[in-house]
Formats: structure tokens, C-alpha cells, sequence
């Protein structure tokens, strides 16, 4: 009896085993370009393409604007710029958690919204920003893993 309320419990307090993805879900509408082969990048993403990016481990990595929160030892960083010539929202889409840190003049910028990307579309988290004409850096910082997938796309 004691065993079986064990068992019980135990299967209670297990996490939800993710979902088994036997296909590709689409893209949210404005991110279809996540459905293309990513292009490599040294330090600038430009806005409409997917980007594969190496990051290094955080302890390493200098940020311009010091980190809001301080990231958990062991994971992985960088410092990247875009620059975007149109006023609009715009989506921040990346293939594994992470925090995403836009700055411009010095400051760091508030979302408009987020949310999680559609199960087994290869998108996790999605952030929009309203942003202006000009260049931004972008800080991402507490990624799990060094090779992380990134699109900036207009909404």
C-alpha cells in the first residue's frame, strides 16, 4: 500500500515529458523566414534572415549594459547588433530559452509582448519590440546550450 502511494506521488511530481514532434509545425505569421536555412554570422543579425549563432560561455562574454540579472554559472552568452531601417514592432524569435536584452543610447529597451513559439515549430520564445530607425544591440544571455538560432522579423 505504501509503495503504491509512493508510485503515485512520484508520478505526480514528474515534469510533463515533452512533446514528440513527428513534423514540423509552421512558423507564427511574419517568421516564416525561420523555415529557411540559417546563414552564419560574426557579430551584426540582420533583420527578415535566420542567423545561427555560436555563443560563449556568459563568464566570458562582455555586456555594454550590465545584465539585469545575473545568469546561472555554466551557461552561455553574447553581444550582437542590428540595425533596422523602418519603425515597427518587431519579433525576436529564438530556437532555445535565453534572456534577450535590446539596448539603444545606453538604456535597455521594455518588450511589447512575448510568448512561447508553436510546439515543434523549432521556435521557443518569441519577443516583440516597438523600435525605431537606427542600430541596437542585443544582448542574450542564460542560453542552456552555445548554438542558439535567432530571427528578427518585423510583426
Amino acid at each position: 500500500m505504501i509503495a503504491s502511494l509512493f508510485a503515485i506521488l512520484l508520478l505526480q511530481a514528474a515534469p510533463a515529458a515533452a512533446p514528440v514532434c513527428t513534423a514540423t509545425v509552421a512558423p507564427p505569421a511574419g517568421l516564416e523566414a525561420w523555415s529557411v536555412a540559417p546563414g552564419m554570422t560574426a557579430d551584426v543579425i540582420a533583420p527578415g534572415k535566420t542567423i545561427a549563432l555560436t555563443l560563449q560561455p556568459v563568464d566570458g562574454v562582455t555586456f555594454p549594459l550590465p545584465l539585469p540579472r545575473k545568469p546561472a554559472p555554466g551557461t552561455f552568452g553574447g553581444v550582437y547588433h542590428v540595425t533596422i531601417a523602418t519603425a515597427g514592432t518587431y519579433r525576436v524569435a529564438l530556437q532555445n530559452a535565453g534572456w534577450i536584452d535590446l539596448v539603444r543610447d545606453g538604456k535597455s529597451l521594455t518588450s511589447v509582448g512575448h510568448m512561447e513559439g508553436p510546439t515543434c515549430s523549432g521556435i521557443r520564445k518569441i519577443v516583440d519590440f516597438a523600435l525605431q530607425p537606427g542600430r541596437y544591440t542585443l544582448q542574450l544571455s542564460g542560453a542552456k546550450t552555445a548554438q542558439m538560432r535567432i530571427l528578427i522579423a518585423t510583426k
